[in-house]
């Protein structure tokens, strides 16, 4: 079976969907790259995996393969062919289609090909088996190590049959690491009085290979859930209690380090199947889920029914769409139904003050931070501050068939939270709750909550939450979600909807949905709530969100390195990214850029520099110290002029200077700047800036290039005088031919700003025909009126 294309510059590949996963490990081992999904299960293939949203023996450390899943080709029931997602980490434009498959009941067809993001393989992998007292006993171990802040990768346990609990640690990074790391282990067992055993020549996981096989016998009876962490302890405690009342040989193991129990029997008598309802029920009690890990567990009749819907809808013909909605008939039911009825109907739900009517409160809301023009006048605006009154504004809306139009802090780019004709736009800034639980390491928050408030938070608990957008001080996490936005930081760490755990939402008549578990990602809803990340607001109103945070690093630090050439610059970034090397950040500014920064700052910069790079490595100390090393060393080979590699907190704040310069830089060239946001494949850096460069010249209009060079996200920003008639005329031209030089790259339009109303005439080009049907019918699925944020994301067919 052919592997279709390895690309380690770019951190990708591509294969046929029948592709046994152990096939691909095989063709990935020279590059010393992996997809990093382990099962405990052989012969399973990529569809297998993707179709339970697998993750495998460590998924502690890495997640389940959604996370990975970056495009898919597809086979509709009529035979034709439809393409979702492409190669570039950040892709804002449009429904995420390609998330929605894993664990996906939608089922949009037969998948032949995925495309999946890689990971380095680590430089050394060491395991300890350790005997506790219990298998409860070897939980709350779990826990310990967690807590401790080691670089683990997996966490299984497993009972034994004299009743003992066994805990497999497996540590992953470099050995200097690991070897103080281990020592550190040692300690956490003595300290506990449990025992280090030795680990068997071979491959120390082949008792969860066992437990594994025997799991999945047809036969068997079995129940796989996800608990909270901290619930794990006693619940396997009670569950042995139970089967020995039963008298039952209750076979119970899992992964400690995501919370995951997996509960068989082997004989499935009426008494074992009470056993397991019972045991679920008390895990549904302790905050459970089902889980997918193993397969798709049955579910109720009334969801079967829902999703079965969705994808008969979704998967219509052309001709069964909806007729688009008629906004005008919004206006004409305004003056019908009397607009003071509609407002004190508005206003039972959040009262007098939260329900702004006046024209200069509701001017407040007409624009966001882009040059986009409001759609038309909103009728009101209402401030709800619970997930009810957003549901009962919602069923007002609905009743009265109003737009609705969602708003956070208004610093949206593409024209997304501007208001339609006789809208009711929702603010959603008072849904600001922040509640952490650093136990499960996750985030519950408010809509309105502010992006860096939610970092800072977790940052006082020993926690990090990675997405770092460059609005993160003002921007709500219910933007981020809305265009599922990124920042710098997302080459290693991902974009928000690697970090989405469950959300609630209120959909369009008003109805309360809660999706996704809260817990690891592989709730049997994880998938619709995949879809609503990157929505912009078109599908429901998501008002709650549950974060996975992960452990703040302990150290970083940052180099600097100067090329003569832009293609010198980019050609390094390949060699970084297929080196094994993910920096946290890798941000690059063109010739251009830097002349503005050095014209306003005087950092000495050197003439004709015609590009800088900027890598940011973090993580534990040994490791931040090799990879700073080891990028400089990549740097001087690829050409650099000069390397730095900060030394201090002081030479930190100096390197990352320039870039933070470059806004207030550029105002001393022009007044106005339109500033786009692209993103397009790593090996197609060089050329596309090239590219947008030359239509400088073109559209007379000076042009600058910078972004995240690590994911491929470049942010032109076009400068002009809006004084000037004859340069506004000419800024819109040009913003479209950049658009045109992201689709013929085979990149895309939104790398994290959205679609709104600005990128909307580019949408035909940028999905196809058959995608912009589909996701159309997804639309009126969840939207059978049109009325949730119309006029974006979707233009007409």
């Amino acid at each position: 079976m052919e592997i279709v294309a390895v690309e380690p510059g770019a951190l990708l590949v591509t294969a046929p969907a029948t592709t046994p996963i152990a096939r691909l490990h095989e063709e990935l081992a020279p590059y010393r790259l992996a997809l990093p999904i382990f099962p405990l299960v052989s012969g399973l293939t990529l569809a297998d995996l993707v179709a339970c949203n697998a993750g495998g023996r460590r998924r502690f450390g890495y997640g389940t393969i959604g996370r990975y899943l970056r495009a898919a080709q597809l086979m509709l029931p009529d035979g034709t062919n439809l393409g979702i997602g492409g190669p570039t980490i950040k892709r804002a434009t449009g429904y995420g289609l390609h998330r929605a498959l894993a664990a996906s009941r939608l089922d949009l067809g037969l998948a032949h090909e995925f495309t999946f993001s890689l990971r380095p393989l680590p430089a050394e992998r060491t395991t300890t088996l350790i005997c506790c007292a219990s298998l409860a006993k070897a939980c709350h171990l779990a826990q310990q190590l967690v807590s401790a802040g080691l670089a683990l990768s997996a966490l299984p346990v497993a009972e034994q049959p004299d009743g003992t609990g066994r805990l497999l640690v497996e540590l992953e990074g470099l050995p200097a690491l690991l070897a103080r790391q281990v020592g550190l282990l040692a300690e956490i067992a003595a300290d506990t009085g449990t025992t280090v055993m030795p680990v068997d020549e071979g491959d120390p996981w082949h008792q969860w290979y066992d437990l594994a096989a025997a799991h999945l016998n047809p036969a068997a009876l079995r129940r796989d859930l996800t608990l909270p962490r901290s619930a794990l302890p006693a619940f396997v405690s009670r569950a042995r209690t139970l089967a020995t009342r039963y008298r039952l040989p209750l076979t119970i193991w899992g992964d400690a380090g995501v919370g995951t129990v997996h509960l068989g029997l082997a004989l499935p008598t009426d008494e074992a199947e009470q056993l397991l309802r019972i045991l679920q029920a008390l895990a549904l009690e302790s905050g459970g889920m089902r889980t997918t890990e193993m397969g798709m567990p049955a579910q109720d009749a009334e969801h079967n029914l829902m999703l079965a819907g969705l994808r008969e809808t979704a998967l219509a013909p052309f001709s069964q769409l909806p007729t688009p909605p008629d906004l005008a008939l919004h206006k004409r039911l305004v003056r019908q139904t009397g607009r003071e009825q509609i407002l004190t109907t508005l206003r039972s739900v959040v009262g007098e003050t939260y329900l702004l009517t006046r024209r200069e409160d509701l001017a407040c809301y007409d624009q966001d931070a882009s040059i986009a023009q409001p759609l038309g006048e909103a009728l009101a605006v209402a401030l709800p501050a619970t997930t009810s009154e957003v549901a009962g504004l919602m069923r007002a809306a609905a009743t009265y068939d109003l737009p609705v139009v969602v708003r956070g802090a208004g610093s949206g780019l593409a024209g997304g939270s501007t208001p339609t004709s006789h809208a009711l736009i929702l603010g959603l800034n008072r849904l600001d709750q922040i509640t952490l639980d650093k136990e499960q390491m996750v985030a519950h928050v408010g809509a309105g909550a502010i992006t860096a408030e939610i970092q800072r938070a977790a940052e006082t608990m020993g926690l990090f939450y990675p997405p770092d957008p460059s609005s993160q001080t003002a921007s709500t996490i219910g933007g981020n979600l809305a265009c599922n936005a990124g920042g710098p930081r997302c080459v290693k760490y991902g974009v928000t909807s690697d970090y989405v755990l469950a959300v609630t939402a209120v959909l369009a008549d008003g109805t309360i949905v809660r999706w996704g578990d809260g817990l690891a990602g592989q709730g049997t809803e994880q998938s619709l709530a995949q879809l609503l990340v990157g929505s912009e607001g078109t599908l429901a109103v998501i008002t709650e969100v549950t974060l996975r945070l992960v452990p703040l690093p302990p150290a970083r630090r940052t180099t600097m390195a100067l090329f003569a050439q832009l293609e010198d610059a980019c050609a390094t970034v390949e060699q970084i990214m297929a080196s094994g090397l993910v920096p946290s950040a890798l941000e690059l500014m063109d010739d251009t850029t830097l002349a503005a920064v050095e014209a306003y700052l005087h950092l000495g910069l050197p003439p004709e520099t015609g590009a800088m790079l900027l890598m940011l490595s973090d993580g534990e100390p040994e490791t931040v110290a090799h990879d700073a090393e080891a990028l400089a060393a990549l740097a001087r080979a690829g050409g650099a002029r000069l390397v730095q590699v900060a030394q201090s907190a002081s030479d930190e704040a100096k390197l990352w200077q320039a870039r933070r310069a470059v806004s207030i830089a550029l105002a001393r060239i022009r007044p106005n700047r339109l500033g786009e946001d692209i993103a397009v494949p790593l090996t197609r850096i060089a050329e596309s800036v090239r590219l947008i460069k030359a239509l400088a010249e073109e559209h007379q209009l000076p042009i600058v290039v910078f972004g995240h060079a690590g994911d491929g996200n470049l942010h032109p920003n076009i400068l002009f005088d809006a004084r000037d008639p004859a340069e506004s005329a000419r800024i819109w031209p040009c913003a479209e031919a950049i658009f045109r030089i992201a689709l013929a790259v085979d990149g895309t339009l939104s790398g994290e700003h959205g679609i709104g109303t600005l990128k909307l005439a580019f949408m035909h080009e940028a999905l196809g025909a058959t995608q912009l049907v589909v996701q159309h019918h997804i639309k009126a699925w969840f939207d059978p009126g049109g009325r949730l944020n119309p006029g974006k994301v979707l233009p007409a067919l």
